[in-house]
C-alpha cells in the first residue's frame, strides 16, 4: 500500500510541474478520444473498423447541419439519440443554423461537446442542390491502402520441426491492402485483400496469393430505389435482437448510449472474415416506409465430422480466420451458409416502428457436443428469427425496444428509456430478457454476454451536471442466467458498477477519476466437483491530458486493478503519452512510455494505443516490466502519406513470451508496422 502512495504523489509531481496554454484541439485528438470511449474495454482484434472510417471520412466532408437525418448523425458517434431528434427539432422549428453558437442553446449540448462536433460538421443551406451522378462520378475520389506489420521475434511456429517441417505454412507477416473509389452517396466500389501471420501467400494452400478476398459496389441509383450492393455488405436493424453485424456499443462512461440507431446496410470494407453478408442487397423507399431485401451465400470455417456412413456435420463454427496450421486449413470453407430476409421501417415524426426477418440454411447440420451448457442452443441445418422494434420519442422523453422470436420458440426482449429530467440531468434505464432456446445467430444486442441467450438483466445509468466544467456518470447492470454456461457450473448472477467523473477547467488542462467493480459467478473446482464462486474485479483509473502548446499534448494515467478469485491479485499501470502535430513540417507522431506491474493474468490492465489509420490497438498489460511505442504520420505530399509504428514491450525476469506455436524465446517482443496511403 505504501508503494501505491509513493507512485500516486509522483503522478501528481509530474502532473502539476507541466505547464500550458488554451489551444484548439485537432480532429484526429478528437478521432482518438471518440474511438477509446467506445472500444477502450474490447479485446483486440474487434471489429470497428467502421466508426474509424465514419470519423476520418467526416474530418473530410463535414455533416450539412442544415440537412441531415438521424441515421447521419449517429455516424458522429458523439450524440445520444435524444440529442440527435433535439438537433433535428430545432432546425425544423427555428430554420436553419448559422453558427455552431447556436447549438449552444439546446440543451444538452455542452460547450464540450461542441467543440468535438465542430471539426465534423458545416452550416450549409437548407436544400442543397444535389449534384448528378454524373458530376458525383467526376469528383469521385480513389484510395489505395498497403500495409504490412508483423513480430520481429520469431515464434515456435515458423521455426522448423524435427522432421523438417513448420506448423505455420507461411511467414510470420501481414500483408493488407484495399482499394476504394467513392463518388460520396452515388456510387462506393473497393477491394480488400489480407495475409494474417503465418498464413502461406502465393504459395501452399494461397496459391491465388492472399487469404482473404473481399469486394462490393454499393449503387445509389434515385428516391425509390435507395441503394443497391453487390458483394460484401453489413445489415444493421432494431435494437440487434435478430440482425446487427459488426461492432455495437455496449457498457461504457457514456453512459446515456444504450440506443442503438439502425445504419441500414452498408458496403463491408473490414476483414474480420465472419461478420458479414456477401450476396446482394436493396433498400427500397416509399414516403415514409422504407424496405431492405437481402440475400447472402458464403462459405464459414467449421470442425466437419464424419461417420462410417459418410453422413457429414460439423460440432462448432471456427471465427479467428486463422488458416496457418494444417488442421485450421482442414476446417477452411467448409460450411455452406446461406442467409436471406428483410428490414421494415415506417418513420414518422415521433414515433418509428420496424420489422426484420433472417432464415439461415447450412449444408450440413450443426451438431454440437453433449454437454449440458450446449443443451439449449441452436442445431440442425435451418434457423429463422423475427423481430418488431419501436423509437418513440418527444420533448425529454424517449421509449425503444424490440420483441423477437426463433424457430425454436424461443423469445428475446429489449425495453429502454433516456430521459432528460432538466440541463443537469439525465437518465438511463433498460431491461432485457433472452431466453435459453433464444436462436439468433445474427444478434449483436446489449447485454453482458457475447450470446444472446440465457440471460436478463436491468441497467441503470446516471449523467450528473453539478458544475460548468464537471460531469458525473454512473452505471449500475445487475444480470442473471438460468442455465449453465460455457464458464459456470449452473445458474449465475453478476452485478457491474462504474462511476466516473470528467473534470474540464478549460481547453489546456482536462482529467477524469473512474471507479469499475465486476462481480459475477464463475465455475470453479471445489472438493472434486464444479460449484460457482463469486469473481471480483475492481479497477481505478485517473487520466490527465495536458495541451502544451498548438502542437504538443501529453496524457498521463494512472490505473489500478484488484481481482478476488482463486487467489487475489493486484495490478498497477502507469504511462505517459506525448502527441506532435506539425503545423509547419508534414510530419506527427504519437510515443508511450508504460511501466506495469500486476500479480498475474487475471488482474491485467487494457490500454487503447494510439495507430496506423483505420486500426487500433488494445494490448493487455500483466506481470512486470515496460511498454514503449513510436506511431509516426509523414505526408508526403497532398495525395500521399505513411505510417510507422514500432512497439515493445519487456517483461521482466521472464524467458519465453506466450505458448504453443506462438512462444517466443526471451523477455522481448516487438513489432512494426508500416502503412502507405495514396489519394487522387
Amino acid at each position: 500500500m505504501n508503494r501505491t502512495r509513493q507512485h500516486i504523489a509522483v503522478l501528481f509531481v509530474l502532473i502539476f510541474a507541466i505547464g500550458a496554454t488554451a489551444q484548439q484541439r485537432d480532429p484526429h485528438s478528437i478521432i482518438e478520444a471518440i474511438i477509446e470511449s467506445h472500444i477502450e474495454n474490447l479485446d483486440e482484434g474487434t471489429d470497428a473498423v467502421l466508426i474509424i472510417e465514419d470519423l476520418e471520412d467526416l474530418a473530410e466532408h463535414p455533416v450539412n447541419i442544415n440537412s441531415t437525418n438521424a441515421v447521419e448523425l449517429s455516424r458522429l458517434y458523439l450524440l445520444s439519440t435524444v440529442q440527435i431528434n433535439k438537433l433535428l427539432d430545432f432546425v425544423r422549428d427555428f430554420g436553419p443554423v448559422l453558427s455552431i453558437f447556436e447549438l449552444n442553446t439546446i440543451d444538452g449540448f455542452t460547450p464540450d461537446l461542441l467543440q468535438k462536433m465542430q471539426p465534423f460538421i458545416r452550416f450549409g443551406p437548407a436544400e442543397e442542390e444535389k449534384s448528378s451522378f454524373g458530376e458525383n462520378m467526376k469528383k469521385g475520389k480513389h484510395e489505395v491502402l498497403a500495409r504490412t506489420l508483423g513480430t520481429l521475434q520469431t515464434a515456435k511456429g515458423y521455426l522448423p520441426r524435427e522432421d523438417g517441417t513448420t506448423p505455420y505454412e507461411g511467414n510470420r507477416f501481414r500483408y493488407y491492402s484495399r482499394y476504394r473509389f467513392e463518388a460520396r452517396d452515388a456510387l462506393s466500389a473497393g477491394v480488400t485483400t489480407e495475409k494474417d501471420p503465418g498464413e502461406a501467400f502465393f504459395d501452399g494452400s494461397n496459391k491465388q496469393g492472399f487469404d482473404y478476398y473481399s469486394a462490393h459496389l454499393s449503387w445509389t441509383p434515385g428516391k425509390f430505389i435507395q441503394q443497391i450492393t453487390v458483394g460484401d455488405f453489413v445489415v444493421r436493424a432494431g435494437q440487434g435482437l435478430a440482425l446487427w453485424q459488426g461492432y455495437t456499443s455496449g457498457k461504457s462512461p457514456d453512459v446515456l448510449s444504450i440506443l442503438k440507431t439502425g445504419q441500414g446496410t452498408r458496403p463491408y470494407t473490414s476483414v474480420d472474415e465472419n461478420a458479414f453478408f456477401r450476396g446482394a442487397a436493396a433498400v427500397l423507399k416509399y414516403k415514409k416506409n422504407s424496405a431492405t431485401f437481402f440475400i447472402s451465400s458464403k462459405k464459414a470455417d467449421g470442425n466437419v465430422e464424419t461417420d462410417e456412413e459418410g453422413n457429414n456435420w460439423f460440432t462448432s463454427l471456427q471465427s479467428s480466420g486463422y488458416h496457418r496450421t494444417q488442421s485450421e486449413i482442414e476446417d477452411e470453407k467448409t460450411i455452406q451458409n446461406l442467409n436471406a430476409g428483410f428490414v421494415y421501417q415506417l418513420n414518422l415524426r415521433d414515433v418509428k416502428f420496424g420489422a426484420t426477418f433472417v432464415y439461415q440454411h447450412f449444408d450440413q447440420p450443426f451438431i454440437r457436443s453433449a454437454q449440458l451448457h450446449n443443451q439449449f442452443l441452436f442445431s440442425g441445418n435451418e434457423n429463422y428469427t423475427a423481430g418488431i422494434d419501436y423509437l418513440f420519442s418527444r420533448g425529454k422523453y424517449q421509449f425503444f425496444g424490440e420483441a423477437a422470436v426463433s424457430r425454436s420458440g424461443g423469445m428475446a426482449l429489449i425495453q429502454g428509456t433516456v430521459v432528460r429530467l432538466n440541463d443537469r440531468v439525465n437518465v438511463s434505464l433498460l431491461y432485457r430478457h433472452f431466453d435459453k432456446n433464444y436462436h439468433a445467430l445474427w444478434a449483436n444486442t446489449f447485454a453482458d454476454g457475447t450470446n444472446t441467450n440465457n440471460e436478463s438483466g436491468l441497467y441503470f445509468g446516471l449523467r450528473f451536471l453539478p458544475a460548468k466544467f464537471v460531469t458525473l456518470s454512473a452505471y449500475s447492470d445487475i444480470y442473471r442466467s438460468k442455465w449453465y454456461s460455457f464458464s459456470t457450473a449452473g445458474p449465475s448472477t453478476g452485478w457491474d458498477v462504474l462511476s466516473q467523473a470528467d473534470f474540464r477547467f478549460s481547453e489546456k488542462f482536462s482529467f477524469y477519476i473512474r471507479y469499475k467493480n465486476e462481480e459475477r459467478d464463475q465455475k470453479y473446482i471445489l472438493e472434486k466437483q464444479y460449484v460457482n464462486l463469486t469473481e471480483r474485479i475492481q479497477k481505478t483509473r485517473l487520466h490527465f491530458d495536458y495541451r502544451i502548446t498548438e502542437t504538443i499534448q501529453v496524457k498521463t494515467r494512472f490505473e489500478h486493478a484488484y481481482f478476488n478469485g482463486n487467489s487475489p491479485e493486484n495490478g498497477i499501470l502507469i504511462f505517459e503519452d506525448v502527441q506532435y502535430n506539425s503545423l509547419s513540417f508534414p510530419i506527427s507522431f504519437s510515443a508511450r512510455l508504460a511501466w506495469f506491474r500486476t500479480d498475474g493474468y487475471n488482474s491485467r490492465i487494457y490500454a487503447y494505443e494510439n495507430d496506423l489509420l483505420y486500426t487500433f490497438s488494445i494490448p493487455a498489460y500483466y506481470e512486470k516490466g515496460f511498454r514503449t511505442y513510436l506511431n509516426a504520420k509523414y505526408r508526403i505530399s497532398g495525395n500521399a502519406e505513411c505510417w510507422i509504428k514500432f512497439g515493445n514491450t519487456l517483461w521482466a525476469g521472464r524467458e519465453s513470451i506466450s505458448s504453443g506455436y506462438n512462444e517466443i524465446d526471451g523477455h522481448n517482443k516487438s513489432e512494426l508496422k508500416v502503412q502507405l496511403r495514396l489519394k487522387f
